[in-house]
């Protein structure tokens, strides 16, 4: 059987190993993606109806990529963001104006991405989209890795310097090259819907921590809102797949009127909540990416963009190498690759789970100090800016598709 060379090989391409694949075309490098389910059927779970919150980091390697820009009639800004706890009264308000920006980032819905994504992996002539497939072998070499993927025709053989595994929390190339990851089970479940609320979000986010976990109410288009509620699993069971009214009865209890009533909900989806983290991310010529290296709780909508950072890391450093003939998988480069995403890493997995913890006790001496605790944050500028540089991705040295062009317009500036 005949083996099909490429520079890189990704098992997976979804909303990372999708947009990767693009960005290395891009820089000139052969590129194989492995994809179990096409971009465009229903059963994609990179594409669902789930929308993602896209930080400023994440708007600057995607148009790095040729990927921003296609999307941007798609894209609702946040104009503000509120944060706050049931039962609390201290809030913390961040403005996009008041912080200089256009907006503190977008709200974009995956199966928008996923159309781009797939548009562009067929389209892009460095690219060899193989779908439907699935990596079944993998050989280690000196100096390449060879790939055997099982596809509906028979198996195709390929090489390459480098295979990422961005195939998924449970990544099967993971399995076969024997990475392990850590779990932490958060005992909670995020119920995924959208509401058209009865006043218009105008570009409001709004993080709530109820008594039984953090709810996001993001907006999106149309006025709607995605809700993204953190419960105990078997509430949230019950809210998934239970009556409507039910479901909106608790979601108004749990966020308040700040947007109206709410009549309708559409979508609701159920998401068991995990950590995952691979303290070695790499074995060989494979690499972890995306959640099958790491994945985080919803709150503050950090996991993509996360791993966003990781890609455009990676995609510099193997460019580099490529550029001056080097080998893009190298042990050397994914030591490299390691040292600069791991500050970013740490500190994004400690602002995650600090949150998660910080407001889980559900007691009143607990809930009136972290009250005071958002009350002082509001009156501090300078320490409401570092939340704000959290959550915007610049955390640790960043990769240059990350950072703000210098001829970029006052557009998405952060």
């Amino acid at each position: 059987m005949e083996t099909e060379p490429y520079e890189i090989v990704i098992a997976g391409g979804g909303l990372v190993g999708g947009a990767l694949a693009c960005g290395l075309a891009r820089a000139g490098l052969r590129v194989a993606v492995i994809e179990p389910v096409p971009a465009q059927h229903t059963a994609q779970p990179s594409f669902d109806e789930r929308h993602t919150a896209l930080a400023p980091s994440s708007r600057y390697v995607l148009d790095a990529w040729g990927l921003w820009q296609p999307a941007r009639g798609a894209l609702t800004p946040i104009r503000h963001i509120h944060v706050s706890e049931q039962g609390g009264w201290g809030f913390v308000h961040l403005d996009a104006e008041q912080e200089g920006v256009e907006a503190l980032g977008w709200l974009l819905a995956n199966r928008h991405m996923g159309t781009i994504l797939g548009q562009r992996l067929t389209a892009d002539e460095r690219i060899t989209l193989i779908s439907p497939a699935r990596v079944e072998a993998v050989e280690q070499g000196s100096d390449c890795i060879r790939v055997t993927a099982a596809t509906a025709d028979g198996e195709r053989r390929l090489s390459g310097r480098l295979l990422i595994a961005a195939d998924g929390a449970d990544s099967p190339t993971r399995r076969l090259t024997g990475l392990t990851v850590h779990r932490n089970d958060y005992g909670q479940s995020a119920v995924i819907a959208t509401v058209p609320p009865t006043r218009h979000h105008r570009g409001w986010a709004f993080e709530r921590f109820t008594r039984t976990g953090p709810l996001a109410m993001l907006p999106i288009a149309e006025g709607r809102c995605a809700v993204v509620w953190s419960l105990p699993p078997h509430q949230a069971e019950a809210y998934c797949d239970g009556e409507e009214s039910a479901f909106l009865t608790g979601l108004q209890r749990a966020f308040g009127y700040r947007l109206g009533p709410l009549r309708e909900s559409r979508q609701r989806a159920l998401y068991p909540l995990v950590e995952r983290y691979a303290p070695t991310p790499y074995a060989g010529r494979v690499l972890l990416l995306g959640n099958a290296a790491h994945t985080l709780h919803p709150v503050a909508g950090q996991g993509l963009n996360l791993a966003l950072r990781d890609a455009a890391t990676l995609a510099e450093l193997v460019v580099t190498s490529h550029a001056g003939g080097g080998d893009p998988g190298a042990e050397t480069l994914l030591k490299a690759y390691v040292r600069r995403r791991s500050e970013d890493l740490w500190r994004t997995r400690a602002f995650t789970n600090t949150l998660v913890r910080g407001f889980a006790p559900d007691h009143p001496l607990l809930r009136l100090a972290r009250s005071a605790g958002l009350a002082a944050l509001q009156r501090c500028p300078t320490v409401r800016r570092v939340l704000l540089r959290t959550g915007a991705g610049r955390v640790g040295p960043l990769p240059a598709a990350a950072c703000r062009p210098a001829d970029a317009s006052r557009e998405g500036s952060a």
